[in-house]
C-alpha cells in the first residue's frame, strides 16, 4: 500500500560543558520536549505557515503534537542518585514529523548549529547541533515490530480524581492503546478513521517501569510512570504511519511515547 512518506531526523549535538557542565537530570524528559517546542514556535510566523502548508491548524495548547522526540542516546553516562552525568562529547536524538512539506527545510533552519539548553534548576546541559541526518521511510505493514525510544504512557483517572497509569499487562491495556490511536487520527483529521480495522497488540520483551519527574523542584512537580519494551502491533499502515511520526500513548507533548521500527 503506498501511503505518502514522512520526516524522521538524527540529530547529533556537541556537548558544551564549558557553558554549565555536563550533568543532566536522570528525568529530564519533560525539559527536552519542552526545548524543542519553544524552538520550532520562537519563530511564530514560520512555524504556523509550516502547518497551513501541509493542511494542518495550529492549536499549541494541544495534548497531541505533529512530532515525536526520543530520549538522548548516550554513549557514555554514569548515574549519581538523580542526576545523570554525560561522559561522551556527542549525543544522538530522533525526531519525528507527521507533515512533510517544507519540513526537512524547516528543521535545518530551526536546529542547526543552535544551541539546545536542557535542565532543571539543580543542572543543566548546553548542547549544539552539529548535524542533521534524514532518515529513510520505513515500509509500512499490516505488522510491524517496534522499540520505545521514550517511556510509553496510558493511564486512567479514577473516581476521586487521582491518576492510575496502567502497564501492558493489564487487561484493558489493548483496548486504551487502540482508542489512544483512534482520538488522535480522528483529531489531526477532523474525521473518524474510515478504513476497516484489524489490530493486534503482542509484547516481545517483558515491560520495564520507568518513572519519570516533570516540572522537578516546583510546586507542579509530579511523577509519571511509563513502559518501555519492545512489541508487535497490528493495525492499518496509516495508523502505522501516525504513531511512528506522533508517538504512541499519552503526555507525547511531555516527552514520552517515541518509538522506532525494529528492523
Amino acid at each position: 500500500m503506498q501511503i505518502c512518506a514522512d520526516m524522521r531526523f538524527k540529530l547529533i549535538l556537541s556537548v558544551k560543558p564549558e557553558s554549565f557542565g555536563n550533568v543532566l537530570p536522570v528525568s529530564y524528559q519533560y525539559e527536552l520536549s519542552s526545548c524543542i517546542h519553544r524552538k520550532l514556535t520562537d519563530n511564530m510566523g514560520l512555524y504556523v505557515e509550516w502547518l497551513q502548508q501541509n493542511g494542518f491548524i495550529s492549536d499549541l495548547s494541544s495534548r497531541y503534537r505533529l512530532f515525536s522526540i526520543s530520549n538522548f542516546y548516550i554513549p557514555r553516562i554514569k548515574v549519581e542518585v538523580d542526576r545523570l552525568c554525560i561522559l561522551a562529547r556527542r549525543v544522538q536524538l530522533w525526531i519525528s514529523f507527521l507533515p512533510v512539506r517544507g519540513t526537512r527545510e524547516l528543521v535545518e533552519q530551526i536546529f542547526l548549529g543552535q544551541d539546545l539548553l536542557i535542565g532543571d534548576r539543580h543542572s543543566k546541559v548546553e548542547f549544539v547541533v552539529d548535524e542533521i541526518m534524514e532518515i529513510e521511510d520505513p515500509d509500512y505493514k499490516q505488522t510491524m515490530d517496534y522499540l520505545s525510544l521514550s517511556p510509553i504512557v496510558f493511564a486512567n483517572v479514577r473516581p476521586n480524581r487521582s491518576i492510575e497509569y496502567i502497564g501492558p499487562d493489564s487487561p484493558e491495556y489493548q483496548d486504551i492503546l487502540l482508542d489512544t490511536i483512534l482520538e488522535k487520527y480522528e483529531y489531526f483529521y477532523r474525521k473518524e478513521f474510515p478504513h476497516n480495522l484489524q489490530f493486534g497488540f503482542e509484547l516481545i520483551t517483558p515491560p520495564k517501569r520507568k518513572g519519570i519527574f516533570i516540572k522537578r523542584f516546583t510546586p507542579d512537580e509530579t511523577k509519571i510512570i511509563g513502559y518501555m519494551y519492545k512489541f508487535r502491533l497490528t493495525l492499518h499502515p496509516t495508523l502505522h504511519r501516525l504513531i511512528y511520526n506522533t508517538g504512541l500513548g499519552e503526555k507525547i507533548n511531555l516527552g514520552f511515547g517515541c518509538v522506532e521500527v525494529l528492523k
